[in-house]
């Protein structure tokens, strides 16, 4: 007996090794990737030593007009690219928007402090650190952090210097906090709607749970942005917000100028294959209705905390129809949550497809992160079945017996 509690435990200690270096070695890489990328001129910097536009010039930009006392040009297509181009000496093709509500603005100037290669590094190594935070938040031991940190869509976000770590931070550290610090979720949540799309089934949740407070605190959180953006740059500005949002889903919702293939939606996925914008709209507004059905259900429910975080989470991007790859590290909030009470093999193989579907990246032929968030509803299907159990109806025949017996 002793024999085999002590190799149970040493096969144990393997396999968590085993994991350990692997996560380790997805993060090296990255890091290897990111320092060749440099090096042969596709990352930072081209050949010529001059910056390379990325995502994150519509965010460094808009931290010069803000600067420079005109916020409300970084609304502007032309204006935002002359202007950007011009200041960080990057040369691109097309136009890097700005679409973001003001509330986003007020952050901005301090992107635009430091030229912008620094502020790039600069913002990952701050939306990491916050990623981590809120990871730590969830209750995520070392090596569930390590492998977010391993999460395929990390690469994919830093290559570009977009917003998906604070997306996920927000996100997940809202949700952590709903239990025991109402007001801090609340503030986080506040803080999301600078991503007004994945604002869907979060109310939804909040209510079926009774969580008021974290909603009163969400509402001043979200209100106190708004005014603050009303004090600094004017009234005006919300306008061309929203003059700026209806182009957008114009050209990309609409149009497909920004490829279909590339939205890791239902929405874009049918609209890739060559659906109408009706067709595409009433699949997306179904699957909206289910998750809601769904959350609604669960959270409605007394206890498992952690299932219920996970679907919320889950729920939460898959209901977006404007989401692109690097969103989906957000994907990572929900495997902590349910990793805390570890994965069984079917599980873990689970996680493995949904990140080698993630990590594929955007394809012609199956919007792979999409796929990949699907895997993960399944696994949280999975678990909250075992937890709240659906009672099965006994035929009439049965039922008399059972109360005979």
């Amino acid at each position: 007996m002793g024999i085999m509690q002590t190799t149970g435990i040493t096969a144990g200690q393997n396999l968590q090794r085993l994991i350990y270096l692997a996560v380790c070695g997805l993060i090296f890489a990255y890091v290897c990737v990111l320092a060749i990328g440099v090096l042969i001129g596709d990352w930072l910097f081209d050949a010529d030593g001059q910056p390379i536009a990325t995502d994150f010039l519509a965010f460094w930009g808009a931290g010069k007009f803000v600067l420079q006392g005109h916020a409300a040009d970084a609304y502007n297509w032309e204006i935002h690219k002359s202007v950007s181009s011009a200041e960080s000496g990057a040369v691109f093709d097309g136009y890097y928007s700005w679409q973001y509500p003001p509330t986003f603005l007020v952050v901005t100037p301090a992107l635009a402090l430091v030229s912008y290669p620094a502020a790039l590094v600069s913002w990952m190594a701050f939306g990491i650190t916050l990623y981590a935070f809120a990871l730590r938040l969830i209750g995520g031991t070392r090596i569930a952090i390590l492998a977010a940190m391993a999460w395929p869509p990390v690469l994919w976000n830093t290559a570009v210097g977009q917003n998906g770590f604070v997306t996920a931070a927000l996100l997940g550290a809202a949700i952590a906090s709903i239990e025991k610090r109402p007001a801090l979720a609340g503030l986080f949540f506040g803080l999301l709607t600078y991503k007004p799309q994945f604002g869907l089934i979060i109310p939804l949740a909040l209510i079926a749970g009774g969580d008021w407070r974290v909603i009163g605190w969400a509402t001043i959180s979200a209100t106190a942005m708004a005014v603050l953006s009303i004090a600094v740059f004017g009234t005006q500005i919300w306008s061309d917000f929203f003059d700026t949002a209806a182009k957008i889903n114009g050209i990309i919702l609409v149009d497909g100028r920004a490829d279909f293939s590339k939205l890791q939606s239902l929405y874009g996925f049918v609209r890739a294959l060559g659906g109408s914008l009706t067709t595409a709209w009433i699949a997306q507004g179904f699957l909206i209705a289910v998750l809601s059905t769904g959350i609604i259900w669960i959270w409605l429910k007394k206890g498992a905390f952690d299932v219920k975080a996970a679907a919320l989470a889950t729920a939460t991007v898959l209901a977006s129809p404007y989401a692109f790859i690097y969103d989906f590290v957000a994907l990572a909030v929900p495997l902590v949550f349910l990793g805390k009470t570890g994965f069984s093999a079917k599980e873990s193989a689970v996680v493995i497809a949904a990140g080698i579907l993630v990590g594929w990246g955007p394809s012609e032929y199956a919007p792979t992160a999409f796929l990949a968030a699907l895997l993960v509803l399944g696994l949280v299907i999975g678990r909250a079945l075992q937890v709240y159990p659906i009672p099965m109806r006994l035929p009439a025949s049965q039922a008399r017996a059972a109360r005979v017996n």
